[in-house]
């Protein structure tokens, strides 16, 4: 099954050429920096490639790009994550069943998978970040560094990630992708930021702009 044609039938709807554009730079093994107008599916955008790459691999499918097995979504709120879990995984069972594909949510409040096993984590960034610094909000310290791992070995986005403080959690973002940059693929999602910020993170993290405009 062609991407555009599993694309249509996980979403109902055609991918968009940005869409598009974001599984064809993965497959080039480039992680992706989007900005695009709220409401236009920069969350399936994102999610998809990664959904497809197990589609592949379940099916023995020769791919250009080996996504991680594990997918970390990370956002700025809780309710932002429990909706989108709620949307996701509804798709995800309705329309590829026999993908057997594990889906969970991780928040404070909703302590569903504080381990990262399964192949996709919605997430606060809090958690992500607390997680990869070995010092998780969910786990006794004795199990501090096992989380790290998962992150470390994870597709992650960050979505709305103009909304985090510049000194503390946008700047502590931008400096673990940098580190870890090449071993992960990433994608960092935004509706409004300005070009000249996109195109600093974009060098430091040698990372492709995706933009579209309203």
């Amino acid at each position: 099954m062609k991407y555009e044609v599993f694309f249509e039938k996980l979403t109902g709807f055609s991918p968009y050429a940005f869409q598009n554009k974001l599984h064809l730079n993965y497959s080039k093994n480039q992680s992706v920096i989007l900005q695009a107008p709220t409401g236009s599916g920069k969350t399936w955008a994102a999610i998809t490639p990664f959904i497809y790459s197990l589609y592949l691999w379940k099916n023995k499918k020769q791919i250009t790009a080996q996504f991680p097995k594990k997918l970390i979504y990370s956002l700025p709120l809780r309710t932002l994550a429990n909706s989108l879990y709620e949307e996701v995984k509804h798709s995800i069972e309705k329309k590829f069943p026999e993908l057997n594909i594990k889906i969970s949510l991780q928040t404070g409040e909703n302590k569903g998978d504080e381990l990262f096993e399964s192949n996709i984590i919605f997430t606060t960034i809090d958690q992500t970040l607390s997680n990869f610094l070995c010092i998780p909000l969910s786990l006794p310290k004795k199990l501090a560094n096992i989380n790290a791992g998962a992150v470390l070995s994870a597709y992650l986005i960050f979505d709305e990630f103009h909304l985090l403080e510049p000194q503390r959690s946008l700047n502590t973002t931008i400096s673990i992708l940098k580190l870890i940059e090449a071993i992960c693929p990433f994608c960092l999602m935004t509706a409004t930021l300005s070009d000249q910020f996109l195109n600093n993170i974009s060098k430091c993290l040698n990372a492709s702009i995706v933009e579209i405009k309203e």
